[in-house]
């Protein structure tokens, strides 16, 4: 039986391009790859998935959900630097890392004041101070104080000095809306400077 030289051409072809393919096939680049998710957990707040790391397979749906242990306090998840809700999921496409923490706002941050049709009004910093998370004192660049409760994401700032304003929201927003104790109010937003 006579091969054709095209037939031989061709076999050695495929044989050459087994040989390449073969090693391949072996190194695990097919199939559905596999992600890491790294999850750390401040004390004071339970939940799951635990402190540790998983190993989930691309596009896996997860879906956590964190309560910090004293139920005045609020917890905020950082996955992959984004700010996310307590209670959600993720859908897993790379390796990544979430970190739990209880809402922290003493620090400096800087609101911005809108009128009720959203004009804007005026712009400070404020530092927030306090001996625990969820309430204390602040003191404004205006060198205005008063205090702030934040409990159960309930944010309330209260000017001693600045007429009757208070500003009202969530400690998880820093956002929300303020009266100056009459017919006057507006909304309001911060940001971390």
């Amino acid at each position: 039986m006579k091969m054709k030289k095209n037939s031989m051409v061709a076999l050695i072809q495929a044989g050459f391009a087994c040989m390449l393919i073969m090693p391949l096939l072996s190194c695990g680049f097919f199939g559905v790859p596999n992600y890491d998710l790294t999850v750390t957990i401040d004390d004071g707040i339970q939940g799951t998935p635990a402190d540790g790391q998983y190993t989930y397979k691309d596009l896996t749906l997860i879906e956590y959900q964190y309560i910090p242990d004293n139920t005045l306090n609020t917890v905020e998840v950082i996955y992959e630097g984004s700010r996310l809700e307590a209670t959600g999921s993720i859908r897993m496409y790379t390796h990544a890392a979430m970190a739990v923490h209880l809402v922290d706002i003493r620090d400096t941050w800087t609101i911005s004041m809108y009128s009720s049709v959203g004009a804007f009004l005026i712009s400070f910093d404020v530092t927030f101070s306090g001996t625990d998370l969820i309430g204390g004192t602040f003191s404004d660049s205006r060198d205005l104080s008063g205090t702030w409760d934040g409990a159960t994401n309930s944010l309330t700032i209260t000017y001693d000095n600045w007429e009757n304003f208070i500003l009202t929201g969530t400690l998880f927003g820093m956002s929300g809306t303020w009266s100056n104790g009459s017919d006057v109010s507006g909304t309001w937003s911060a940001s971390r400077t």
